[in-house]
């Protein structure tokens, strides 16, 4: 027999290669704490386990909505314009002086606008040992607040998985760039500037490092405006410009807007320097200095007034328009001082404007039940138990996405200045603003 040497060592580098494979993607039970089991991490005579991470829902896209898309591709055609067909470029005439007189034409223009793909965000949890004592000791329970026991390790993990997607969703709904695989479009990727055509662009305001007073080298698409226009004098012109675009508007000039169709967002700090601001830019005699100024009987008690809102942060009204405030501390705050403040457009009445959708992990989970699958979270989720001899770990996954159908009545106002008596806090462990040592690992012994 002729042996082909060649071909067998291929053969052998190949086996080899594939043990190692099998080497690396084989289980190891992780450190992480966990408070089941022979891990003593968590001290037992302990009243309660409590909680001092920054945990919360995704309050920008529930305003956004967030429904099952069924579509990869989602392409907007808009009409940009019509009018009188040109002849060297001027319009022609409408009016007929002979009554034999062929009429004049007309021509229109359109533009395009084209969502593709989704996210892909998914996580890990931790390895797992099938076999455990369910409790460290005798005297060991732990329950909920509702006084029921916590019974299984799986879900503490699906707990903190769920939480960790969330919290890189709560980023990217920021700063999510579609163009890095994997990730969605974010409000920095939407709301901008240089869509097929400038009709589509949003507003991009640049306030260079400028308190709301406003300053010098201050931009709006680009074009400088006078240093002596302040953060209220630039929103109200911008209103105005979206307000023109919805009356000429067939489709919107009909609605009549509902209250937090427009919104503020901005970070929570951000909102009270806003409102401060505004409360002097509405009663009181100068912006110029704002700590005598609030101290005046007057604009205490119209700061009063425009607290709370829909949202519970504020707020304020341009041109008898109450525009509420959202506070989202994700990836807006950009110092210690400098934030990034959107007015974004949700709808005009019954019409929509901005999406979310995600992939329908209850189809995905009754398709490939049989392998592990499952759906959670409303069937936005899917999750995967992987077990190998005697231990388990999760993975989960989603796939959302957010757009706009008009990103002409987006606003985004970049690196506003806002001082306050205490550094901003983040939910984000990276720019919380808490030392490092805070936010050291917990891992069993």
């Amino acid at each position: 027999m002729i042996v082909n040497t060649y071909r067998m060592q291929q053969q052998v580098n190949a086996m080899l290669a594939n043990q190692m494979q099998q080497q690396q993607r084989a289980m190891t039970l992780s450190t992480s704490a966990t408070p089941f089991g022979c891990c003593n991490f968590f001290d037992r005579c302990t009243d309660e386990l409590l909680s001092l991470h920054f945990a919360g829902g995704l309050p920008l896209l529930d305003w956004i909505g967030f429904t099952v898309g069924t579509e990869c591709v989602k392409t907007f055609e808009y009409i940009t314009f019509v009018r009188p067909t040109q002849s060297e470029g001027a319009n022609t005439a409408g009016h007929l002086s002979d009554p034999c007189a062929t009429p004049n034409g007309w021509e229109f223009g359109t533009a395009k606008m084209t969502i593709e793909d989704f996210g892909r965000y998914g996580r890990l949890g931790p390895t797992r040992n099938i076999m455990q004592p369910m409790k460290y000791c005798m005297t060991d329970p732990r329950k909920r607040l509702d006084g029921s026991d916590v019974t299984d390790e799986r879900e503490w993990d699906m707990r903190f998985t769920m939480e960790t997607i969330i919290q890189d969703l709560s980023k990217d709904l920021i700063v999510g760039n579609a163009s890095t695989a994997g990730k969605m479009n974010g409000l920095e990727n939407i709301v901008k500037t240089g869509y097929a055509s400038p009709m589509l662009d949003s507003w991009a305001v640049d306030w260079n490092g400028n308190t709301m007073a406003g300053g010098a080298g201050i931009t709006v698409n680009g074009a400088a405006i006078g240093a002596t226009f302040d953060f209220i004098d630039v929103l109200e012109a911008i209103v105005r410009r979206i307000k023109a675009r919805i009356g000429w508007s067939p489709l919107l000039n009909t609605q009549q807007m509902n209250l937090g169709d427009l919104i503020l967002l901005m970070p929570t700090h951000t909102a009270e320097c806003l409102l401060d601001f505004y409360t002097c830019w509405s009663v009181c005699n100068s912006t110029e200095d704002l700590t005598v100024m609030l101290n005046l009987p007057e604009a205490r008690a119209f700061r009063r007034q425009i607290m709370g809102g829909l949202y519970g942060y504020g707020q304020i009204t341009i041109d008898g328009i109450p525009i509420p405030i959202m506070g989202y501390d994700w990836e807006l705050v950009k110092s210690a001082t400098l934030s990034d403040i959107y007015l974004l457009t949700g709808g005009v009445g019954s019409v929509k404007l901005w999406y979310g959708e995600h992939l329908s992990a209850a189809t995905a989970a009754t398709t490939f039940g049989n392998s592990g699958y499952f759906a959670t979270d409303g069937g936005r989720v899917l999750g995967l138990w992987e077990t190998e001899n005697e231990c388990y770990h999760l993975k989960e996954w989603i796939h959302p996405r957010i757009y706009t159908r008009a990103p002409w009545a987006q606003v985004r106002f970049q690196d506003v200045t806002c001082s306050t008596v205490l550094d901003p806090l983040s939910p984000d462990p990276e720019s919380s603003f808490y030392p490092l040592t805070s936010f050291a690992p917990s891992v069993c012994p």
